[in-house]
């Protein structure tokens, strides 16, 4: 038996014999959520401690981390050893347990949102626990996100097609209009804090801009007559350190949409600028999405990440859509990347075409963009999936080297080193991805992703953890289900795998454990690990 650590609604910690072990103080809860969505249910020390007491000097912030660390101890009683430390870090026994992120409700039927119980009055942890509500809450990025951005307009003319049985509409624009991102000088009181200002804005920017599409700009002439986001950042030295304060504002209106305070450590600098990096660029993603006019269409990101054949249907018809001025190579590998889900779910009616199509957006995105490190990495994921395993890692590897931070280039390298075997490699490739803008859209994926690679590790409670976490963010993630529904049964849990199939029986009508112990089944990394009991379970 394992505990369990529940995170939707309230936050409680239940021993192995059902005990309620959970602390007291709002800082010790707050812990044990940050720790229970942590990579590996760890963290670093120092990380811990500036989002639980950001307001505090290092020594202050070091003695409270301590005294917090021994209540929390105390409060696990006789399963203390669940709690774990070492030379820099603090973390939670994936072995001994197991983090449950499954979507709770009230009484009305309204969803509960994640640690509803928690109130740590510090500004980094409550930037942290808002993101993480947001991300854990469906209805941000549902099915029909984008449907009401999609409908034709007075001001396009739709010509209807149809590919692989996906209607979509070619969409002529009468006045093609361009979403702008416009930035700001940094303020600043040195040199230092000054260039990493500009480092980290414009990184965030230029990496928006791609994915949304949109024009980047240092000066607007006419306010009035653009859509778009402004950025305005003051980064300042305190100390060693540098705190980067971001605002961004409508365009044409003035009015603020988005504000956040950074803290860019000296002894962690390239993590936490790139942590910064990534949030900003997801903010900027997000606001183009929520600001988008009938007239202009941003990439549906949320969508190609996505496990549904209707939200992956929709953003390959939202991607068809786009007028020829804004079609790119991006757009074009990720209506490559969507074809290969719908084609290891058996979620397209024609595999075979779907699959040439996904090969032939492949080709046209490398010849309108060689050298893009999104394009190499989807026609890396597409050579894995046709099982060239050297060439999915030539081309990881040369995605990697044109940008070693963009997270599908690192997505796309772990899953070529998996191919070929180098399994430690795989997963440090994958957790480097994990910190990334990309990850926090898609997050679903980046942990499904480690899932496989812990698998292959011999980490079972590890990757049953990651599988969870999967499901939590993606309810229609079919491979997390099944992930789950092994793991639990080869661990002795029959009841939790018989829960996890009858989960998965509601997004896959057609599976049966019959179904599952076929050899054309998608789940080639269970059967490698030899966790394919479930399907003689007769659950």
């Amino acid at each position: 038996m394992t505990a369990m650590l529940s995170l939707m609604g309230t936050v409680r910690l239940r021993g192995s014999l059902g005990d309620d072990l959970t602390p007291r103080s709002q800082k010790a809860r707050g812990a044990l959520a940050l720790l229970g969505t942590a990579p590996d249910l760890r963290l670093n020390r120092a990380r811990l401690q500036d989002l639980l007491w950001s307001d505090r000097s290092k020594q202050q912030g070091s003695d409270s981390l301590r005294q917090m660390l021994r209540e929390l101890r105390g409060s696990l009683a006789s399963e203390r050893d669940i709690l774990l430390t070492g030379v820099g870090w603090v973390g939670l026994d994936p072995e001994r347990l197991r983090i449950d992120l499954t979507p709770v409700y009230d009484a009305g039927g309204a969803p509960i949102e994640f640690a509803a119980d928690i109130d740590v009055p510090d500004p980094e942890f409550e930037s942290w626990l808002r993101d993480m509500r947001l991300r854990l809450t469906p209805e941000s990025d549902g099915p029909n996100a984008y449907a009401r951005r999609t409908e034709p307009s007075p001001d396009f003319t739709p010509r209807l097609g149809l590919m692989n049985g996906i209607a979509h509409a070619s969409l002529t624009p009468r006045d093609d209009p361009v979403y702008v991102v416009a930035l700001d000088a940094v303020e600043s009181n040195d040199t230092r804090a000054h260039v990493i200002g500009e480092m980290v804005v414009n990184e965030a920017a230029a990496r928006a801009c791609e994915m949304i599409p949109a024009t980047l700009a240092d000066q607007v002439a006419d306010p009035s007559t653009m859509t778009g986001t402004q950025i305005g950042a003051i980064c300042y030295s305190a100390g060693a350190d540098c705190s980067l304060m971001v605002v961004m504002r409508d365009i044409a209106t003035g009015t603020r949409g988005w504000t956040r305070r950074f803290s860019i450590r000296a002894a962690e600098e390239t993590a936490t600028m790139r942590h910064a990096v990534a949030q900003i660029t997801v903010a900027l993603l997000d606001r183009a999405r929520r600001t988008a006019s009938p007239t202009w269409m941003t990439f549906p990101i949320w969508d190609v990440f996505s496990y549904s054949r209707d939200r992956l249907e929709e953003a390959d018809r939202v991607l068809a859509s786009l007028p020829p001025g804004r079609e790119s190579a991006v757009s074009l590998a990720l209506r490559s990347y969507l074809r290969n889900t719908l084609i290891i779910e058996r979620l397209t009616d024609d595999p075979a075409t779907c699959s040439d199509e996904a090969d032939a957006f492949a080709h046209q995105a490398r010849a309108l963009s060689p050298n893009n490190p999104v394009v190499l990495a989807v026609a890396s994921l597409s050579a894995s999936w046709r099982r060239d395993a050297i060439g999915a890692l030539e081309l990881a590897q040369a995605a990697c080297r044109a940008d070693p931070d963009n997270e599908m280039a690192c997505h796309a390298l772990s899953q070529a080193l998996t191919d070929v075997g180098r399994d430690a490699e795989a997963l440090e490739a994958t957790d480097r991805g994990a910190r990334g803008a990309l990850a926090e859209l898609g997050p679903a994926v980046w942990l499904m992703r480690r899932a496989v690679v812990q698998i292959r590790l011999g980490r079972f409670g590890d990757a049953e953890n990651s599988a969870a976490a999967a499901y939590a963010f993606a309810a229609d993630n079919r491979p997390s289900l099944r992930f789950l529904a092994a793991l639990r049964y080869h661990r002795g849990d029959e009841a939790g795998a018989a829960d996890a199939l009858r989960r998965l029986r509601l997004i896959e009508p057609d599976f049966s454990l019959a179904l599952m112990a076929d050899a054309d089944y998608p789940v080639s990394t269970l059967r490698m690990a030899g966790l394919m009991g479930i399907t003689k379970s007769g659950l």
